[in-house]
């Protein structure tokens, strides 16, 4: 069994369609992730632009500067802080009451660029008010409504924009139920508090730059295409099929072949996005919560946890394609169209108009081009309500790749078992 397995294992990685394809798509990868550590931008503290590791490190320093354990106690006091440095020449309630431009002109006009500089930050202060800012103010302006003592503490108005954003109900496009409401209430009063802030970037450009899994898919795909339909292409079906172990042996080893491939060829590519992420912009903040990302996120998951969530269903996502690619092979004669149906699955669903949709929403999220981003999968609240039950985007991801990997392989190697020969 072994030997047919190196067999069936060599002649995909033999295929020169699978060889220029893959060796392609690895130089993609590299290039891309180069790419997107070249092209990080910020700006310095004397307002220049930075880019590549120069940015990266500004970007630690603002976020080390800030880091540690949120208490009740230092929130309280940073907040009243904020607010005797930003309201010590300014109306409050005039700013308030100014548009996000010419809240920052006065604020610029008053204090100079230092001044505007450290009242809107490296972005923790808009982090930070994003617990009762819904995203349309500006942390000054936020400062200035709720005063130097908000009437409701940091975590308590976390709980409440839990409810706020339900309420809301992704734009009105999705109507939560009763069961949906529930489950992601007890999800949120989950989180453990305090919160730790602090530096994740590797981690955080990991989850940023998951997605790009979908050209590995494509990889596997267009490998697995000539599984069986280029033995119908070179008549070696009728050999193959009348041989001893033919309908047996030699499809198993078919299987084990391609989803060790696939195994193999989706680890290199998801370690090519973490080596450079990680070896680029830090390790560190592996055990940070995710609410450093997005303060409203109802996971009670570290950055690390996350990452290993979304390789895992991109990982199921593979087989599942991988699954589906080989029980096409088995009924289909044309390589390219078995290509072009993996194409409009991988890539073509990330481009259909869900036109406000909650419905189209919430099937496009199933698909890698839509499914595998972060905010989506940890901080949008999509959950599928199944009867009395509720599933979230992260479970039904899982169910759904399951199910079609369990249900293409056995029908794939049935197809190919009772596939007549002429």
């Amino acid at each position: 069994m072994f030997d047919l397995v190196k067999f069936e294992f060599k002649k995909i990685v033999a295929r020169r369609s699978t060889f220029y394809t893959c060796v392609a798509i690895v130089a993609l990868l590299c290039v891309i992730m180069a790419m997107n550590v070249l092209q990080t931008k910020t700006t310095s503290n004397t307002d220049e632009i930075l880019s590549g590791f120069d940015a990266i490190h500004q970007r630690q320093a603002n976020a080390e500067a800030r880091a540690g354990v949120l208490t009740d106690e230092r929130i309280a006091d940073e907040l009243s802080s904020y607010y005797d440095l930003a309201f010590s020449q300014l109306d409050p309630e005039a700013i308030a009451a100014m548009s996000d431009a010419a809240a920052y002109d006065a604020v610029k006009s008053t204090y100079g660029v230092d001044g505007a500089r450290e009242l809107y930050g490296s972005g923790y202060w808009s982090w930070l008010f994003g617990a009762w800012s819904d995203g349309s103010k500006e942390p000054i302006q936020m400062a200035a409504l709720l005063g130097p003592v908000p009437a409701v503490s940091f975590y308590d108005a976390l709980a409440m924009k839990t409810q706020a954003i339900l309420d809301d109900g992704q734009g009105g496009s999705w109507e939560y139920s009763d069961a949906e409401r529930s489950y992601w209430t007890q999800k949120q009063g989950g989180v453990p508090e305090p919160i730790v802030y602090g530096y994740a970037g590797g981690w955080e450009n990991i989850m940023d730059c998951m997605a790009f899994v979908i050209f590995a898919i494509l990889a596997v795909c267009v490998a697995l295409a000539p599984m069986f339909a280029a033995e119908y292409q070179e008549r070696t079906d009728s050999v193959i099929l009348s041989s001893r172990y033919g309908r047996s042996r030699l499809v198993a080893a078919k299987f084990i072949a391609a989803f060790l491939f696939t195994t193999a060829y989706f680890a290199l590519c998801v370690g090519i996005i973490c080596a450079v992420s990680l070896c680029a912009y830090g390790a560190d903040g592996a055990d940070l919560p995710v609410q450093i990302l997005a303060v409203s996120s109802p996971y009670g998951l570290t950055m690390a946890q996350c990452v290993v969530i979304m390789a895992g269903i991109a990982y199921l996502m593979t087989l599942g394609f991988a699954a589906l690619t080989l029980l096409l092979s088995s009924k289909l004669h044309s390589l390219l169209s078995i290509f072009a149906i993996d194409v409009a699955a991988v890539l073509l669903t990330g481009m259909i108009p869900t036109g406000g949709s909650g419905l189209l929403v919430h099937l496009s999220a199933l698909f890698p081009a839509n499914g595998l981003v972060a905010p989506t999968m940890f901080w949008r609240y999509m959950s599928y309500p199944i009867g009395d039950g509720v599933v979230d985007l992260i479970g039904m991801q899982a169910l759904a790749y399951g199910i079609l990997f369990a249900v293409c392989v056995p029908l794939a190697a049935i197809a190919f078992r009772r596939h007549q020969v002429a």
